[in-house]
């Protein structure tokens, strides 16, 4: 019962301890915990000697408390030295509506060469924040000690970043976006390339489209990371590693012939949205 305890100092001849909700939560996202919980209290107890030696007294428990928490939802924010290590003003990965732990969105890093980073649970370096305990590249391993090494990739890039905080592991996927299908110009077996603007933090391609196929969004040019549309008209991944496939969903179609602009915006984490304008 006992292997994962933590141990909380009230002090000499102090009866009552309590906690701030923030920093008890924080101490669940550290357990892994992000559901209703059972934890188990007990008072440990004590009687050193007026110089502050220990006594001949042995240490005695106090009866076991339970009692059921539940940890509320936080995000995930991504400093780093491609915005200045600065967790106020860093992108946001949001938490998976109905999977508990599970956080995913996309960063663009700037700059070249090996860019390192961190997770930090609230937007600043005061509460928890997650290292790589063995420095690897691209994915791996999740620390809470925030005092190990940073995560990195191995270049600049648009990544979808993921994080699984009940094992403790990341990933970071380096992507450029396209369009392919038989509504666009080179069909099935052709990506039509969209262009990163990383002013309005979206993809863009303008090319001709025909009304009578349809289209996808997908990632690097292959089908591993790939949108269609479900029942409401919303983006949803049909195949990605994190998420596994989705069956059922629909491609995109426009509305008539024409030259479209299309537009990709993946820069709200979890809240994926398209459009398609004709010129």
């Amino acid at each position: 019962m006992w292997a994962k305890a933590q141990s909380f100092v009230a002090g000499n001849n102090v009866l009552t301890l309590s906690f701030a909700g923030k920093d008890l939560n924080n101490l669940m996202e550290s357990f892994g915990v992000f559901g209703p919980t059972e934890l188990v209290f007990r008072v440990l107890a004590n009687v050193n000697q007026y110089n502050g030696a220990a006594s001949t007294i042995p240490t005695m428990y106090s009866s076991v408390v339970a009692v059921t928490v539940t940890p509320y939802t936080t995000n995930l924010f991504v400093p780093g030295a491609y915005q200045g290590w600065n967790p106020a003003t860093a992108p946001v990965l949001n938490p998976v509506p109905g999977k508990a732990g599970l956080f995913e969105g996309y960063v663009n890093i700037a700059g070249t060469g090996n860019q390192g980073f961190k997770y930090t649970n609230a937007p600043d370096w005061n509460h928890i924040n997650y290292g790589d305990p063995s420095g690897e590249v691209g994915g791996g391993t999740l620390t809470t000690n925030g005092l190990a090494g940073g995560l990195s990739v191995a270049n600049g890039g648009y990544y979808e970043l993921t994080a699984n905080l009940n094992n403790l592991t990341w990933t970071a996927t380096a992507t450029t976006w396209s369009i392919i299908g038989d509504a666009t110009p080179g069909g099935w077996s052709t990506d039509t390339q969209m262009s990163y603007d990383a002013s309005n933090q979206v993809w863009t391609v303008t090319a001709p489209m025909v009304a009578a196929g349809s289209f996808k969004f997908r990632a690097n040019d292959q089908w591993v990371i790939d949108f269609g549309i479900n029942s409401a008209g919303a983006l949803q991944y049909a195949d990605n590693p994190f998420f596994g496939y989705t069956a059922g969903l629909n491609n995109l179609t426009i509305p008539a012939n024409g030259t479209y602009l299309i537009t990709l915006d993946l820069h709200v984490s979890g809240k994926y949205v398209y459009s398609a304008v004709l010129q």
